[in-house]
Protein backbone atom coordinates (compact mmCIF):
# COMPACT_ATOMS: atom_id res chain seq x y z
CA UNK A 1 0.00 0.00 0.00
CA UNK A 2 1.27 3.16 -1.04
CA UNK A 3 1.91 4.91 2.23
CA UNK A 4 4.64 8.39 2.09
CA UNK A 5 4.67 10.90 -0.12
CA UNK A 6 7.77 9.17 -1.94
CA UNK A 7 5.52 6.42 -2.49
CA UNK A 8 3.12 8.62 -4.17
CA UNK A 9 5.60 10.84 -6.28
CA UNK A 10 6.98 7.18 -7.50
CA UNK A 11 3.99 5.61 -8.23
CA UNK A 12 2.58 8.41 -10.39
CA UNK A 13 5.76 8.47 -12.55
CA UNK A 14 5.47 5.06 -12.94
CA UNK A 15 1.67 4.73 -13.67
CA UNK A 16 0.86 7.24 -15.95
CA UNK A 17 4.67 7.00 -17.76
CA UNK A 18 5.79 10.63 -16.57
CA UNK A 19 9.11 11.84 -17.01
CA UNK A 20 10.35 14.86 -13.88
CA UNK A 21 10.80 18.61 -15.23
CA UNK A 22 12.00 21.19 -13.30
CA UNK A 23 9.30 24.12 -12.30
CA UNK A 24 10.39 26.33 -15.30
CA UNK A 25 8.97 23.63 -18.04
CA UNK A 26 5.24 24.02 -16.37
CA UNK A 27 5.13 27.91 -16.81
CA UNK A 28 4.35 28.49 -20.39
CA UNK A 29 5.72 31.22 -21.04
CA UNK A 30 9.05 29.76 -19.61
CA UNK A 31 9.72 26.35 -20.74
CA UNK A 32 12.01 24.74 -22.89
CA UNK A 33 9.80 25.57 -25.99
CA UNK A 34 10.08 29.10 -25.71
CA UNK A 35 13.03 29.39 -23.86
CA UNK A 36 13.79 29.63 -20.08
CA UNK A 37 13.39 33.15 -19.32
CA UNK A 38 15.56 33.03 -16.02
CA UNK A 39 20.14 32.88 -16.37
CA UNK A 40 19.59 30.65 -13.44
CA UNK A 41 16.94 27.65 -13.58
CA UNK A 42 15.76 26.17 -10.93
CA UNK A 43 16.71 22.50 -10.35
CA UNK A 44 13.85 20.33 -7.85
CA UNK A 45 12.52 17.77 -9.57
CA UNK A 46 8.72 17.95 -10.04
CA UNK A 47 6.06 15.97 -12.05
CA UNK A 48 3.50 17.54 -14.06
CA UNK A 49 0.37 17.01 -12.53
CA UNK A 50 -2.10 18.11 -15.06
CA UNK A 51 -0.53 15.65 -17.47
CA UNK A 52 -1.86 13.27 -14.65
CA UNK A 53 -5.30 14.29 -14.71
CA UNK A 54 -5.30 14.13 -18.28
CA UNK A 55 -4.02 10.81 -18.11
CA UNK A 56 -6.30 9.40 -15.19
CA UNK A 57 -9.37 11.16 -16.70
CA UNK A 58 -8.99 9.50 -20.34
CA UNK A 59 -11.74 6.94 -20.74
CA UNK A 60 -13.32 7.70 -17.34
CA UNK A 61 -17.12 9.05 -17.53
CA UNK A 62 -18.33 12.16 -15.20
CA UNK A 63 -17.49 15.78 -14.96
CA UNK A 64 -13.40 16.39 -15.38
CA UNK A 65 -11.66 17.18 -12.45
CA UNK A 66 -9.58 19.91 -11.76
CA UNK A 67 -5.97 20.00 -11.12
CA UNK A 68 -3.27 21.46 -9.57
CA UNK A 69 -0.11 22.23 -11.69
CA UNK A 70 2.83 20.57 -10.35
CA UNK A 71 3.25 17.77 -7.44
CA UNK A 72 6.72 16.60 -5.20
CA UNK A 73 7.78 16.18 -1.98
CA UNK A 74 10.39 17.04 0.69
CA UNK A 75 11.17 14.26 3.45
CA UNK A 76 7.74 13.35 4.50
CA UNK A 77 5.29 16.20 3.34
CA UNK A 78 3.39 16.54 -0.01
CA UNK A 79 3.54 19.44 -2.00
CA UNK A 80 1.03 21.01 -4.58
CA UNK A 81 2.18 23.75 -6.70
CA UNK A 82 0.16 25.72 -8.58
CA UNK A 83 1.77 28.48 -10.89
CA UNK A 84 -0.07 32.00 -12.06
CA UNK A 85 1.86 34.48 -14.10
CA UNK A 86 1.35 37.82 -13.99
CA UNK A 87 4.65 39.32 -15.70
CA UNK A 88 2.93 38.69 -19.46
CA UNK A 89 -0.70 39.71 -18.63
CA UNK A 90 0.55 43.18 -16.99
CA UNK A 91 2.46 43.20 -20.85
CA UNK A 92 -0.49 42.97 -22.61
CA UNK A 93 -2.89 44.81 -19.99
CA UNK A 94 -1.70 48.26 -20.04
CA UNK A 95 -4.93 51.01 -19.69
CA UNK A 96 -4.64 52.15 -16.23
CA UNK A 97 -8.50 53.28 -15.62
CA UNK A 98 -9.63 49.19 -16.47
CA UNK A 99 -6.67 48.00 -15.18
CA UNK A 100 -7.22 46.70 -11.54
CA UNK A 101 -10.52 45.78 -12.78
CA UNK A 102 -9.09 43.45 -15.63
CA UNK A 103 -6.61 41.81 -12.64
CA UNK A 104 -9.64 41.30 -10.63
CA UNK A 105 -11.26 39.54 -12.41
CA UNK A 106 -8.73 37.35 -13.87
CA UNK A 107 -7.89 36.23 -10.04
CA UNK A 108 -11.62 35.49 -9.51
CA UNK A 109 -11.27 32.47 -12.21
CA UNK A 110 -8.41 30.97 -10.05
CA UNK A 111 -10.61 28.32 -7.61
CA UNK A 112 -7.25 26.85 -6.14
CA UNK A 113 -9.47 24.86 -3.01
CA UNK A 114 -11.09 23.08 -6.04
CA UNK A 115 -7.66 22.28 -7.86
CA UNK A 116 -6.33 20.83 -4.62
CA UNK A 117 -9.69 19.00 -3.59
CA UNK A 118 -9.89 17.14 -6.85
CA UNK A 119 -6.15 16.63 -7.13
CA UNK A 120 -5.95 15.27 -3.63
CA UNK A 121 -8.97 13.08 -4.87
CA UNK A 122 -7.06 11.73 -7.08
CA UNK A 123 -3.69 11.04 -5.76
CA UNK A 124 -6.36 9.18 -3.07
CA UNK A 125 -7.38 6.60 -5.96
CA UNK A 126 -4.10 5.91 -7.78
CA UNK A 127 -2.60 5.40 -4.43
CA UNK A 128 -5.50 2.98 -3.58
CA UNK A 129 -5.14 4.58 0.07
CA UNK A 130 -8.27 6.38 1.69
CA UNK A 131 -6.08 7.31 4.19
CA UNK A 132 -2.55 8.82 2.11
CA UNK A 133 -2.76 12.04 3.87
CA UNK A 134 -4.05 10.93 7.54
CA UNK A 135 -0.23 11.04 8.74
CA UNK A 136 1.50 13.00 5.79
CA UNK A 137 1.30 17.03 6.05
CA UNK A 138 0.34 18.66 2.76
CA UNK A 139 1.69 22.13 1.62
CA UNK A 140 0.36 24.06 -1.07
CA UNK A 141 3.07 26.55 -3.44
CA UNK A 142 1.52 28.66 -5.36
CA UNK A 143 3.88 30.47 -7.39
CA UNK A 144 4.21 33.52 -9.42
CA UNK A 145 6.26 35.40 -11.67
CA UNK A 146 6.42 38.98 -10.26
CA UNK A 147 7.98 40.06 -7.50
CA UNK A 148 6.30 38.94 -3.83
CA UNK A 149 6.99 39.89 -0.27
CA UNK A 150 10.65 38.68 1.03
CA UNK A 151 9.46 36.40 3.53
CA UNK A 152 7.39 34.81 1.08
CA UNK A 153 4.35 34.51 3.70
CA UNK A 154 0.60 35.12 3.66
CA UNK A 155 1.07 38.20 6.11
CA UNK A 156 -0.44 41.30 3.60
CA UNK A 157 0.39 45.00 3.70
CA UNK A 158 -1.81 46.74 6.07
CA UNK A 159 -1.95 49.97 3.69
CA UNK A 160 -2.22 47.81 0.62
CA UNK A 161 -5.03 49.03 -0.81
CA UNK A 162 -4.50 52.63 0.04
CA UNK A 163 -1.25 52.12 -1.61
CA UNK A 164 -2.86 50.43 -4.45
CA UNK A 165 -4.96 53.57 -5.07
CA UNK A 166 -1.90 55.94 -5.92
CA UNK A 167 0.67 53.67 -7.06
CA UNK A 168 1.54 52.86 -10.72
CA UNK A 169 2.65 49.74 -9.43
CA UNK A 170 0.59 47.21 -10.10
CA UNK A 171 2.08 43.97 -8.97
CA UNK A 172 1.02 44.87 -5.49
CA UNK A 173 -2.51 44.50 -7.17
CA UNK A 174 -1.84 41.28 -8.89
CA UNK A 175 -0.17 40.16 -4.84
CA UNK A 176 -2.71 40.77 -2.84
CA UNK A 177 -5.37 39.49 -4.97
CA UNK A 178 -3.38 36.28 -5.40
CA UNK A 179 -2.58 35.83 -1.97
CA UNK A 180 -6.37 36.61 -1.29
CA UNK A 181 -7.30 33.23 -3.23
CA UNK A 182 -4.81 31.10 -0.78
CA UNK A 183 -7.45 31.72 2.04
CA UNK A 184 -10.05 29.30 0.14
CA UNK A 185 -7.89 26.52 0.70
CA UNK A 186 -8.56 24.59 4.74
CA UNK A 187 -6.97 26.16 7.30
CA UNK A 188 -4.34 22.81 7.96
CA UNK A 189 -2.96 23.30 4.29
CA UNK A 190 0.36 24.99 4.84
CA UNK A 191 -0.05 27.80 2.27
CA UNK A 192 3.31 29.52 0.52
CA UNK A 193 3.39 32.30 -2.01
CA UNK A 194 6.86 32.51 -3.53
CA UNK A 195 8.10 33.99 -6.75
CA UNK A 196 9.55 31.11 -9.30
CA UNK A 197 12.72 31.85 -8.60
CA UNK A 198 12.49 31.09 -5.22
CA UNK A 199 10.92 27.88 -5.83
CA UNK A 200 14.40 25.30 -5.09
CA UNK A 201 14.97 27.55 -1.54
CA UNK A 202 11.34 27.46 -0.57
CA UNK A 203 11.43 23.74 -0.96
CA UNK A 204 14.87 23.32 0.82
CA UNK A 205 13.24 25.21 3.74
CA UNK A 206 10.24 23.03 4.38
Amino acid sequence: MIQTPAELYAKLISDFDLPEHILCDLHKPCNKSNGHRCRSVIAYPIIDFDEVKMKYQRGKSGNPKSSVDGFTFKNQLCCFVELKGWADFLTFHTNPDTLQAEIEEQADKYDLNKKLMDSLSICREVSENADIFKDASIAFILVTDIDVDEDGTMEFYSDLMDLAETSSDWELICNRELKDKLLSLPSDISTYYIKCQNFDEAISKL
